[in-house]
């Protein structure tokens, strides 16, 4: 039998497809070269799972889509998902990184030309670049990365929706294992160990139970579970780069009527809200549909985030669905719908799933994954 061979951090046709895209926006906009510095924005335009630390680390990309990677000497082997044609310039610790960064430039032939920064890019970091790449023009990116990552491809957003299913995964185990006495973190290890396989990876959880959930990202902790709790469980799974973002609401036994209709009400907002996504509709309509919803029914003092979050290689990445956030929703725009009840002492309650908006309207990535699993809450549904 041969050996097996490691798979890419990301599909090599998604980064081609984000080089190209990139390379017509610098050609419309007097841009020469891009230089990608946040981890993810290294991962989508450059196909390596690196980024700067203490140690600097960077890619540069001209017109042409060719790549120049600065990394440390000693993480030159990590380059090796770079596409066909990359050159790695690795640097010395007793070495001035910036100036590798410099002959990058020299030779993908942009070292006098527009250079746009990434963003992310430390002011420390734009400052020393300034001081070594002197013939240069820098500026900071304020559209070419965005644009390019926030609308998904075909092949991200299948990405996107294996991600979602792996996440899906650990919904049916939870309804499994919760009970009365285990704790949170209990909960989160025996549920994760019934997935210990290198096919699943999780990248973060939230489970609260109790007035615990009433504090929308109190980290997962000792508290044990009790009969008539709602439960909260969030969970963050990775595929190839790309990322599942789901939760559900649970119940230990039967809990309040109180909180049954908390939960009828976020229901029927995360429906309203999905209903409302198309192109066109505004990232602030779009929450403020499901808003309405929960301000209607008396709640709207204790839905107290925004409705949600772009998701792609970043948990939590454009476009965001608050109020004040105007732009308009366009096909390939992957993000998650998330309304909550968060009642102070008490109980919380959050339904999370992960919409693409389509040319007609939308398409549900988790829809999979059912959303009520707890018997009670499946008896509040309503025509």
């Amino acid at each position: 039998m041969g050996a097996s061979q490691e798979q890419p951090a990301i599909e090599p046709v998604i980064v081609a497809d984000h080089l190209a895209r990139a390379a017509d926006q610098m050609a419309t906009r007097d841009v020469d070269g891009l230089l990608v510095f946040r981890g993810s924005n290294i991962l989508a335009f450059c196909g390596v799972p690196l980024a700067p630390s203490d140690r600097l680390v960077c890619g540069l990309v001209n017109r042409d889509r060719r790549i120049a990677f600065v990394v440390p000497e000693f993480e030159a082997d990590a380059c090796r998902g770079l596409p066909p044609g990359s050159e790695v310039i690795t640097w010395r610790e007793d070495a001035d990184p910036y100036q590798a960064v410099a002959a990058a430039a020299r030779g993908l032939g942009i070292a006098s030309g527009n250079i746009s920064l990434d963003g992310f890019t430390w002011l420390d970091a734009e400052s020393r670049l300034s001081g070594a790449m002197n013939g240069a023009k820098l500026r900071r990116d304020t559209d070419i990365i965005d644009s390019v990552r926030v609308i998904k491809s075909a092949n991200e957003i299948k990405a996107i929706r294996t991600a979602c299913s792996d996440t899906g995964r650990i919904f049916p185990l939870v309804n499994d294992c919760l009970r009365p006495s285990i704790s949170e973190e209990g909960l989160r290890d025996e549920v994760l160990g019934r997935l210990a396989n290198g096919s699943f990876k999780a990248v973060g959880d939230l489970i609260q139970g109790g007035e615990n959930a009433a504090v929308p990202h109190k980290p997962t902790g000792s508290r044990l579970f009790r009969e008539g709790d709602a439960v909260i469980v969030d969970f963050a799974a990775a595929n190839r780069g790309y990322l599942g973002d789901m939760t559900r609401t649970f119940a230990v036994g039967e809990p309040a009527d109180e909180i049954k209709k908390a939960y009828a009400v976020v229901r029927e907002a995360h429906k309203a809200a999905i209903d409302a996504i198309r192109p066109g509709m505004t990232c602030e309509a779009v929450d403020a549909s499901a808003r309405r919803v929960i301000e209607s029914a008396g709640l709207g003092d204790y839905f107290i985030h925004r409705l949600g979050h772009g998701i792609g290689l970043d948990i939590h990445e454009p476009p965001f669905l608050v109020q004040g956030n105007a732009t308009p929703l366009e096909a390939g725009m992957c993000m998650t719908v998330e309304p909550g009840v968060y009642v102070p002492g008490r109980f919380g309650i959050r339904i999370e799933d992960v919409v693409v908006v389509t040319p007609e309207g939308s398409d549900l990535l988790s829809g999979d994954v059912p959303t009520d699993f707890s018997e009670w809450f499946e008896n509040t549904r309503t025509a």
